[in-house]
């Protein structure tokens, strides 16, 4: 939908400059092909765009840059500078492919466009002015998208309140390690933990008590954490889960164990444990371990914890 939209875009720039000026016969019949041309590939990605593979952008933004390249050397005649529409295909690829893919684009229409000032019409300026009118514009806008974009990206994963991964982050997570444990036959266990008695901690002393008490879990929890791929979460709001791949049931025991041992004095927690057993998906694994931890709790019922 979004590459659609960029094509749509681009079709629309090139149409409206048509009527503005007194083109020449050859100039004018360019415009019109790159911006039928531009139109067609907007028409074909909201046909079958969610079909298509990821890869495929790739084509879109080549495709564009060389468009982009086209109309520029068909207008510069007439000092309508369309090179500008480079930035918005800069700044599709920054957003929706690979850094290192959307740099090699941006190298690239970066080279179109300084072949086509060197061999092709001239602008009213020198040509190295408006090579860096451009293109220092789309360094300098790439610097702030990649900026945005990582923000945003954080934002998205962790939560606000622990700074561990959030619930999102943890589903993505749990279902890489499945496919990984899948094609590697390594074991894959989930630890889920929910405190007891949070509800009335929160109740009796307020929000704040039991915001500090979960900050105060999430950093001891840090320390069980291992090197070797480990995830700890907070997946609800006094939820936490921890996702060990190549840990088996007795590794996973091992390390809710710890967890219960780093808890501070007067908390308690339920804890439960279910290790992948190679034919359920992510949903009922952590479902699994989801029925350990109320049966747990189950038999804790009455315990109350004590603000940290």
């Amino acid at each position: 939908m979004v590459a659609a939209f960029l094509w749509a875009a681009g079709a629309g720039a090139v149409a409206l400059v048509l009527p503005l000026r007194a083109w020449s016969s050859s100039a004018f019949s360019v415009l019109v092909i790159v911006a039928g041309l531009a139109g067609a590939c907007a028409a074909l990605r909201l046909a079958v765009g969610p079909s298509l593979p990821a890869w495929s952008l790739n084509v879109d933004v080549g495709l564009g840059n060389l468009l982009v390249t086209v109309a520029a050397g068909a207008a510069v005649s007439r000092h309508v500078n369309l090179a500008n529409l480079y930035l918005l295909v800069v700044l599709f690829s920054l957003l929706y492919l690979p850094l290192r893919a959307a740099l090699g684009h941006l190298a690239g229409a970066g080279a179109a466009y300084a072949v086509l000032l060197g061999v092709g019409p001239r602008p009213a300026e020198p040509a190295v002015v408006a090579w860096l009118a451009v293109f220092g514009a789309a360094v300098v806008l790439g610097v702030v998208v990649l900026g945005l974009v990582s923000v945003l990206r954080v934002s998205a994963r962790e939560d606000h309140l622990t700074g561990l991964a959030n619930r999102r982050h943890w589903d993505e997570r749990l279902g890489e390690e499945l496919e990984r444990a899948r094609r590697s036959h390594a074991p894959l266990s989930v630890i889920v933990v929910d405190l007891d008695g949070f509800k009335m901690l929160n109740d009796t002393f307020g929000h704040p008590a039991g915001d500090r008490l979960l900050c105060d879990l999430a950093s001891r929890w840090r320390t069980v954490v291992r090197n070797s791929g480990d995830l700890l979460a907070r997946i609800g709001g006094d939820e936490f889960a921890l996702l060990a791949p190549g840990t088996d049931e007795t590794g996973s025991h091992r390390l809710a164990r710890r967890l219960s041992e780093t808890l501070p004095q007067g908390v308690r927690a339920s804890i439960g444990t279910a290790t992948w057993d190679r034919t359920e998906n992510a949903s009922d694994l952590l479902r699994r371990a989801d029925r350990a931890m109320y049966h747990n709790k189950r038999r804790r019922r009455g315990d109350t914890p004590r603000p940290a």
